[in-house]
C-alpha cells in the first residue's frame, strides 16, 4: 500500500513540475514572439508604405526610371560600405536554420535597396526583404534575450513569417511559409505556435499603421469535377513556367558572373537593359512590383506575353544586384499565365489566374500548405479544393527547383525516402531510379 502512494506521489509531482516546465516555457515563447510581432508590425508597416511611396513616385514621375544606373551604383556601394555583400535571403535561411548571428547593418541595407530598387523600376518584390529584415530583427530579439542557437534559430524563423505577414497582410500563410520554408517536409509544430501569434500581431500593427493588406476580389465558381480537371492542367504547365522562371534567373545570374563580374558594371549593365527594353516594348507593366497588373489579371484583363518579359525583367535586376524579391514577380508570373492559360483552357480567366498566381508561387518556394492558405487569405476563403489541387500538383511537378538554394528538400516528392537535398543542386535521375 505505502508503495502504491509513494508510485502515485510521485507520478503527480511528475506531472506538475511538466506542466509548471510547459507552462514557463510557452509563456516564454508567448512574450518572445508577442515583441517579434510588434517590432516586426512597426517597421513592416513602414517598409510597406515606403515602397507604396516609392511605386506611387515612380508612375507619377516616369523619368524616375533613367535614374536606374544611379540607383544600382548606390546599392552596390551602400552593400559594400555596410559589409554585407552578398548576403541575401539565403543566409537568412541558414542562420534559420543553424542558430547563427546575422549582420545587423543588413536590415537597413536591404531596406533602403529595394525602396530604391522599387522608385527606379527594377522589377522585383518586397517578400526576399521581408525574410531577410524579419529575421534579421528577430535573430537581434534572441541576442536580447540570451537564447541558444536551437532557439535563435526558431526566431528568425518567427521574424521571417511576422514580417511577411505585416506586408501581406495574411497571417496564416505567413506563418506557414516562414516557419516551413527552411526545411521543406519536416514541420517543426513547436515553431508554429510563436510564428502564428506574431504573424497575427505583425499584421494587425502594420495594418493599424496604414499598411494596406493584400485582398483581390475574384468570382470563384463552384466546385464541378470537369472544371477540376482543367485546373489540374493549368496547374501542370503552371509547374513548367515556375521551373522556366527560376532557370532563367540561374542564367543570367551565369551570365553576370561569367562576363561582367565588377559588381558596379554589372549593375550598369542591368540598368540600362531594363531601360532598353522598357524603352522598346513601349509599357511600364514589368517595372516595379506590379501589383497592378496582378490585380488586372485576376479580372480577365492580360496581354498574351506579360508571364514572359516579366521573367526576363526579374532575372536581369535582380541578378544585376538590384534587391527586393522574386515572390511577388512570382505572383506576376502566374496570374498572367494562369489568366492566358485559362481563357484557352475555359476555365474563367479571372479565377485561373488567382491559381496561377498561387501554384506559381508555390512550386518556386517549394511549399503547399502557405500558397494554399495564401489563397484563402487573399482571394476570401472560398474555393478549397481547387487552390488545394493547384498547389500540391504544382508542388511536385515543378521538381527539385527552387528560388532558395539553401532550403532542404527533406524527403522525396514521388517517393517516401528521405533525400535531405538542396533545390537546384540535386539530380532526381540516379535518385529516384534507387528508390523504385
Amino acid at each position: 500500500m505505502n508503495n502504491m502512494w509513494n508510485y502515485v506521489k510521485e507520478s503527480t509531482e511528475s506531472v506538475e513540475h511538466r506542466a509548471a516546465w510547459y507552462f514557463k516555457a510557452g509563456f516564454r515563447w508567448l512574450i518572445i514572439s508577442v515583441v517579434i510581432g510588434l517590432v516586426c508590425g512597426v517597421i513592416g508597416a513602414a517598409f510597406s508604405l515606403s515602397v507604396a511611396k516609392a511605386t506611387s513616385l515612380r508612375m507619377e514621375n516616369p523619368w524616375l526610371l533613367y535614374c536606374l544606373p544611379i540607383a544600382g551604383l548606390l546599392i552596390v556601394f551602400m552593400y559594400r560600405a555596410f559589409k554585407v555583400s552578398g548576403k541575401g535571403t539565403n543566409d537568412i535561411i541558414d542562420a534559420a536554420r543553424e542558430g547563427a548571428k546575422l549582420p545587423f547593418l543588413l536590415i537597413p541595407a536591404i531596406f533602403i535597396g529595394t525602396v530604391l530598387t522599387h522608385l527606379t523600376g527594377g522589377s522585383a518584390g518586397r517578400e526576399g526583404a521581408a525574410l531577410q529584415i524579419g529575421g534579421d530583427l528577430a535573430n537581434s530579439v534572441g541576442t536580447l534575450f540570451k537564447l541558444n542557437k536551437r532557439q535563435m534559430g526558431i526566431t528568425t524563423r518567427i521574424g521571417m513569417a511576422a514580417f511577411f505577414s505585416a506586408l501581406f497582410g495574411t497571417p496564416v500563410a505567413a506563418a506557414a511559409f516562414g516557419t516551413m520554408v527552411v526545411n521543406v517536409g519536416s514541420i517543426s509544430y513547436m515553431v508554429i505556435f510563436p510564428g502564428l501569434i506574431a504573424s497575427c500581431i505583425a499584421a494587425d500593427v502594420a495594418g493599424r499603421l496604414g499598411a494596406a493588406p493584400v485582398k483581390i476580389a475574384i468570382k470563384i465558381p463552384t466546385y464541378h469535377t470537369a472544371l477540376a480537371i482543367k485546373i489540374c492542367v493549368l496547374a501542370l504547365l503552371a509547374a513548367i513556367v515556375s521551373v522556366f522562371f527560376i532557370k532563367m534567373l540561374y542564367l543570367a545570374r551565369y551570365l553576370y558572373g561569367r562576363y561582367v563580374k565588377n559588381p558596379y558594371l554589372r549593375v550598369l549593365v542591368g540598368a540600362i537593359l531594363i531601360i532598353a527594353l522598357t524603352t522598346i516594348l513601349g509599357t511600364r507593366d514589368y517595372n516595379g512590383a506590379g501589383m497592378d497588373i496582378i490585380v488586372k489579371a485576376c479580372q480577365g484583363q492580360v496581354k498574351p506575353l506579360a508571364f514572359f518579359w516579366k521573367i526576363i525583367f526579374t532575372a536581369i535586376t535582380l541578378q544585376a544586384g538590384f534587391k527586393g524579391g522574386e515572390v511577388v514577380p512570382s505572383f506576376f508570373i502566374g496570374a498572367t499565365f494562369g489568366c492566358l492559360v485559362g481563357d484557352l483552357l475555359g476555365i474563367p480567366a479571372g479565377f485561373a489566374a488567382a491559381c496561377g498566381m498561387v501554384g506559381v508561387f508555390g512550386a518556386a518556394t517549394n511549399s503547399f500548405l502557405a500558397p494554399t492558405f495564401l489563397a484563402m487569405e487573399v482571394f476570401g476563403g472560398q474555393g478549397l479544393a481547387y487552390f488545394a489541387l493547384t498547389c500540391i500538383i504544382c508542388y511536385i511537378f515543378s521538381g527539385y527547383s527552387g528560388l532558395y538554394s539553401a532550403q532542404r528538400i527533406i524527403y522525396s516528392k514521388i517517393n517516401s525516402e528521405r533525400i535531405d537535398a538542396s533545390p537546384n543542386n540535386y539530380h532526381t535521375g540516379d535518385f529516384e531510379k534507387k528508390s523504385q
